[in-house]
């Protein structure tokens, strides 16, 4: 996981690094509290502890990237 407590992650990671409609910035405590609650995001999430268990962590510096967003206004 990371190495960092105060670091931020994006909720969710995923694995395949498409889109999501709504993603949270979470902590890591936070993180394990949703994996522990099954939250139903966490099985296709990149963090997710079996996941990283079998392929390693993500670079949270890259896992976290800025999203374009078109907005139509009228």
């Amino acid at each position: 996981m990371s190495d960092s407590t105060n670091e931020l992650r994006m909720c969710p990671t995923r694995i395949d690094a498409a889109p999501v409609l709504f993603a949270h910035k979470v902590t890591d405590g936070q993180c394990q509290d949703r994996q522990r609650g099954h939250y139903h995001k966490c099985f296709t999430c990149a963090f997710n502890n079996v996941y990283v268990q079998a392929h390693g962590a993500p670079d949270v510096r890259t896992a976290v990237r800025e999203v374009k967003r078109i907005v139509r206004v009228g």
